[in-house]
């Protein structure tokens, strides 16, 4: 009966670890082959909000759930492998989300408030600055995105309509929504990072408070930025939404 616990261990620990893999990735399938506006990931725009710490949830809950189902092992009882795995993951998910990635590597590398200050002045201007080129090259494409459904609207019920043209331009738009969705989801990672480290700094002396002010001037700015264009890209999901060729 050991043996088979820790067979089912086992098991559980591989498929957490493909299933957590899996969704660490947002792709679809149902975009496979087609990609996305060049203005959207070429040139500097492919290194620009690229990456996402969402998958800390990934790594968070696959290292929860491994620990909660070795407990559940070593107390030699499936159902508590499949709970401590579960309560794990959950756990872990949760651990991984809520560390204050941005706030622990000030603390780590700058051992004063003022450097720390220095350093959130600099990455806040670089990333207000690579919003403001994402932006400029996001609204180029929901503009012309938004032309392209009007037309498709305007023209789907006519006789003679291309479908199969029309199906290709809506894969387009759909993959140019996903990356920018993506984009403005790792610029709102950044955002909360800013804002956790901002509340995290302890000021002393009155330049040090003035400092922190202007940061925080600077960071609503930024926040302000990234939910004008969140906005313009929720108005284009919505048009292709009500958008429907059967």
């Amino acid at each position: 009966m050991s043996n088979k616990f820790k067979r089912s261990s086992t098991c559980l620990l591989v498929s957490l670890a493909l299933l957590l893999s899996g969704c660490a990735s947002t792709s679809s399938p149902l975009l496979s082959g087609t990609k996305p506006d060049p203005r959207l990931t070429s040139g500097e725009q492919s290194t620009f909000f690229s990456s996402s710490a969402a998958q800390g949830c990934g790594v968070g809950a696959l290292a929860g759930a491994g620990l909660g189902a070795l407990a559940g092992s070593l107390a030699g009882d499936g159902k508590k492998v499949l709970i401590g795995a579960a309560a794990g993951g959950a756990a872990g998910c949760a651990a991984g989300m809520a560390t204050n990635y941005y706030l622990d590597n000030l603390k780590k590398n700058y051992a004063t408030t003022a450097d720390r200050l220095q350093a959130m002045d600099k990455d806040i201007s670089k990333d207000t600055a690579d919003v403001a080129k994402t932006s400029a090259a996001m609204k180029q494409v929901i503009s012309d995105n938004h032309a392209t459904l009007t037309k498709i609207s305007l023209q789907k019920d006519n006789a003679g309509f291309d479908k199969a043209s029309a199906n290709k331009q809506l894969a387009q738009v759909d993959a140019n929504i996903k990356v920018m969705k993506d984009k403005i989801k790792v610029m709102q990672e950044k955002s909360a990072g800013y804002n956790v480290a901002l509340q995290g700094q302890k000021t002393t002396s009155t330049a040090e408070k003035g400092k922190l002010k202007t940061l925080n001037t600077e960071y609503s700015q930024l926040n302000g930025q990234i939910n004008a264009l969140e906005s313009e890209a929720n108005g284009l999901y919505s048009q292709r939404k009500a958008i429907s060729l059967g």
